[in-house]
């Protein structure tokens, strides 16, 4: 009997712990989310958030942010208070298993009749959306932006992409951002708040095609100019930040391919290829070999020795018929935050992508010349392009402080095999290939810091010190020719220089490499004072940039040599240079490189800033400082008779600028701002080196008078923020521009060349809106569904002499007349959701060359892009499967002239005007799949 009760005390026990395990394994969810204060729109360091009746809570951090973890899933009542502010009670807020609620609180100050406590109802959705319209909204600067999960319901695959959404913004071949119309030379570019290095060796330019989208936490493009911003900008800088603190530990990955319908599975051309291509690392044979001679020790040489240096060179000329094959598009990402008992906190963010596709690209062209016709041809160009992407954050958070390192790495290998067949201006007909690579490094890493000095004075410090590499290289990028022969069929005949001096475009082997480092730090100090009102605040700042470029290239050729053996001329390509036809009566190798193929340039920037924001009334916000710049420029490169040319300028500039805010309501707000900033040359725009643009048969050369633009600026806008994730905003902007920087057409006799020079003045002027809301207000029924909308109308205005331009005056180079972007987004709300969104892009004309006497203006003319994205949730939402269309309609890119006379402003004529390129890339369907594992 004993034993029996024994027993049932132990059963009864093992029940006992059965059931507690599952009220202890109980389903838990997270809430996390920032405080803001409701008048300046900054966050909060030290807010109490908590679980009405319980203990459970947080506190926000540095940059206002707080976690409650290990909630039981169910509804709470939250309470969030801080000294000085009204209470808020905030109620039905929904904890789900395994999920975080986002919980943004806007505060408000307490004040003689404001001091109860205020109960509001909480709604969590559009929160990644509000976030970004509130900081718009809270920002001293006319911004505008895109979030994460408006970059995760697009079709875009890399920031470039992304930007073409922003309003105000468009991509300029497929990578360069134009703002409000202004080439890319005047846009700046800076990631988690260091600038950013060019990628480009013949423009002040950032590539943004380099960083995948889903790398990105939020882009945000100012438009106006505060005194804590860099000043080197007319157009726009763009704010590009990436995440350090997850909420949750997460583990993810996603795998895809691209079917192109002009490239996929179609007959392509290559050059011969190595294996290490596909992982972004050009294979050495089509290297220099290293023993290779100065160009004055192998010009001095004796022909044999000349020979034997010539076929050290790998036969590596020809080319293969294959097929195209799709691309594998990977990416894995993974995140981790540790709270510590003292509250303190680790976060990892580790990320890493892959992207390899194979592309054709079609073109037509004519080379004008004034009204003589040059070559007329056809091209097709077969891209092979790999992308690899790295990203490692980590910070550490304790009480107000907060230390970060963020790091990037980016690897791209371009590799375009080009066949063209034309006719010259003799009526001859040719055949050309060119086997062009590129592969360039970006590292940028960044150590920063974010400290609040004493609860007192809640004085701020914010630090960055910063290093960034690019590293570019163009390995044996070679050009040939054969002809068409008096009564043969096809292209026999080599084009091949006769002894004497080679040339590039025909049998031409040229090399480049380009190192550039940048060195970089920051320190803003932000002290909060009681002047005029509470919560203003003045800043102070200093920041410094150093960059150093070494560009080398070295312009090999073959040409024939001595008693020549006419029948080597007939040979086929991969055959043509074999090592038994460089010869004394064959061919050898001729060495044309120039002064100008090498240059070293460094610039040195330090900067100092004051500036004071806050309230002069309860509803006038202002905004003034000065920013003091000094910025040297140095570079040292010859020209092609060897003279030594050196550039040593120095320029200081003060700054000014003011912004004004005005709050009509708590939802809308008046703004005016007036500053002043400059436009500097770029190493290469001052740098005489002059390069071959295969694909747009020009030769692009530096400027070494090249000067300083400056610009002042004057914006007014009007902002409505009706609720979450909706604005309505529409502003005007006037530019006046002193010594604006233009790319241009020079005169030449040997082929078309495109130069840098300042125009005397320019003025632009122009309005854009923005415009985002649900269309609930239309029926309940579409309450899931978003229309978007943001468009711009710009004019600008360069005066110029009536024989370039028969009206006088033209627009501003690179300068677009309007910009139009529209998108309709659907979003389920369930757990397995379904998406779908619609995306419309369009940019007036503008000119992408400036003309001369002889050569009118070259224009692009305006794409209609069409995008097309759907997307379903399964299994519980961790598994998602994407369908992207992206350019739907497959318009031709076109650059034409217009004839001389006729009315530069009309549109494209195909019948009249001078067609110069025209492009056709194809449309892409894009299939993804994504788990998330944790």
């Amino acid at each position: 009997m004993k034993a029996k009760v024994n027993y049932t005390r132990s059963v009864l026990t093992l029940l006992l712990l059965f059931i507690s395990s599952f009220s202890i394994a109980a389903p838990i969810g997270k809430i996390s989310g920032t405080v803001v204060d409701k008048k300046t729109g900054e966050t909060l360091v030290g807010v109490t958030v908590k679980i009405a009746g319980t203990k459970i809570g947080a506190s926000t951090d540095i940059e206002g942010r707080f976690l409650i973890a290990g909630v039981a899933t169910g509804r709470y009542t939250l309470e969030v208070s801080y000294v000085g502010y009204v209470t808020q009670t905030i109620s039905d807020v929904e904890i789900k298993e395994n999920t975080i609620t986002p919980l943004n609180v806007v505060l408000e100050e307490s004040s003689e009749n404001n001091l109860s406590e205020v109960k509001i109802t909480y709604k969590a959705n559009r929160e990644s959306v509000n976030n970004l319209y509130a900081n718009q909204k809270a920002s001293i600067n006319i911004s505008s932006g895109i979030s994460a999960e408006l970059i995760r319901r697009s079709p875009d695959k890399n920031t470039s992409e992304v930007l073409k959404r922003v309003s105000g913004a468009s991509i300029q071949d497929n990578k360069f951002i134009v703002v409000r119309g202004l080439s890319d030379r005047y846009n700046s570019a800076m990631l988690n708040n260091a600038v950013l290095p060019n990628t480009e060796v013949d423009k002040k330019a950032f590539s943004f095609d380099i960083l995948p989208s889903n790398l990105i936490d939020a882009i945000v493009v100012n438009k106006t100019a505060s005194a804590d911003i860099p000043g080197d900008f007319s157009g726009g800088v763009v704010q590009v930040t990436t995440k350090d603190f997850p909420d949750t530990k997460f583990l993810n990955f996603s795998l895809g391919t691209a079917y192109n319908f002009q490239s996929a599975f179609k007959d392509f051309q290559r050059s011969e290829r190595g294996g290490s291509e596909v992982f972004g690392f050009a294979n050495k044979d089509r290297e220099i070999p290293a023993n290779f001679p100065s160009k004055n020790q192998y010009l001095s040489l004796p022909l044999n020795e000349r020979v034997a240096l010539s076929r050290q060179f790998p036969n590596n000329w020809g080319y293969n018929n294959v097929k195209s094959v799709l691309g594998p598009i990977f990416q894995a990402n993974y995140g981790t935050s540790k709270r510590f008992k003292d509250d303190s906190q680790f976060g990892t963010v580790l990320s890493l992508s892959y992207r390899y596709d194979e592309r054709l690209r079609k073109s037509e062209q004519i080379a004008f010349m004034g009204d003589a016709i040059g070559d007329r041809f056809s091209d097709n160009v077969f891209n092979y392009n790999t992308n690899i992407g790295g990203l490692a954050n980590f910070a550490y958070s304790w009480g107000t402080n907060k230390i970060a390192l963020k790091n990037i790495y980016n690897r791209v290998l371009e590799n375009q095999f080009t066949a063209r067949e034309g006719i010259d201006d003799s009526g001859s007909g040719f055949f050309r290939t060119a086997d062009y690579l590129l592969q360039r490094s970006l590292i940028s890493t960044q150590l920063t810091g974010n400290h609040q000095l004493s609860e007192k004075s809640k004085i701020k410090l914010d630090w960055n010190l910063n290093y960034a590499n690019t590293d570019r290289k163009e390995p044996g990028f070679k050009r040939m020719e054969y002809q068409q022969e008096s009564g043969q069929g096809g292209y026999t005949r080599a084009s091949i220089p006769s002894s004497g001096q080679a040339d590039p475009r025909l049998a031409g082997d040229f090399n480049s490499q380009l190192n550039e480092n940048l060195y970089g730090g920051a320190l803003d100090l932000t002290i909060p004072v009681r002047w005029i009102q509470e919560k203003n605040k003045i800043k102070l700042g200093y920041f410094t940039q150093y960059r150093k470029r070494d560009f080398a290239a070295r312009v090999l050729g073959f040409i024939r040599n001595g008693q020549f053996d006419a029948d080597l001329l007939n040979l086929p390509q991969d055959q043509i240079f074999a090592p038994q036809n460089i010869r004394e009566n064959g061919y050898v190798l001729s060495d044309i490189t120039n002064g100008s193929d090498v240059y070293d340039a460094n610039s040195f920037l330090n900067a100092g800033y004051a500036m004071f924001d806050g309230f002069v009334t309860e509803k006038l916000r202002i905004g003034v400082g000065a920013r003091l710049e000094s910025y040297n420029q140095k570079l040292n490169s010859a020209d092609n008779a060897g003279t030594e040319i050196n550039v040593d300028t120095t320029y200081v500039n003060l700054l000014p600028s003011l912004n004004l805010i005005y709050n009509l309501t708590e939802k809308a707000s008046v703004r005016l701002s007036g500053s002043q900033t400059v436009g500097r040359p770029e190493f290469r725009e001052i740098a005489p080196f002059g390069f071959y643009d295969f694909n747009k048969n020009v030769t692009v050369v530096g400027n070494p008078n090249l000067k300083q633009s400056k610009t002042t600026n004057v914006d007014l806008g009007y902002a409505l923020y009706p609720s979450a994730g909706q604005v309505f905003s529409v502003s005007t902007f006037y530019k006046k521009f002193d010594l604006p920087i233009e790319q241009r057409l020079e005169l030449g006799s040997t082929g078309r060349i495109f130069g840098y020079g300042n125009s005397e003045s320019a003025t632009l002027y122009g309005v854009e809106m923005e415009f985002r809301r649900p269309l609930d207000l239309i029926s309940e029924d579409l309450a899931n569904f978003t229309f978007s909308a943001n468009a711009s109308y710009m004019k600008s205005e360069v005066k110029v002499s009536t024989t370039i331009n028969s009206t006088g005056k033209r627009p501003l180079q690179g300068q677009s007349p309007y910009l139009i972007n529209v998108g309709l987004q659907y979003n389920s709300k369930v757990e397995n959701s379904t998406g779908i969104s619609l995306l419309y892009n369009r940019i007036g004309k503008r000119i992408w060359a400036v003309g001369n006497v002889i050569d009118p203006d070259i224009y692009e003319n305006p794409r209609n892009v069409l995008d097309l994205q759907l997307s379903k949730r399964f299994a519980k939402s961790r598994a998602e499967i994407k369908l992207n269309y992206s350019d739907i309609l497959n318009n031709r890119a076109i650059y034409y002239q217009k004839a001389k006379g006729a009315d530069p402003d009309a549109s494209y004529d195909k019948r009249t005007d001078k067609l110069n390129i025209a492009d056709t890339f194809g449309s892409t369907l894009t299939i993804g799949f994504s788990y998330r594992i944790k």
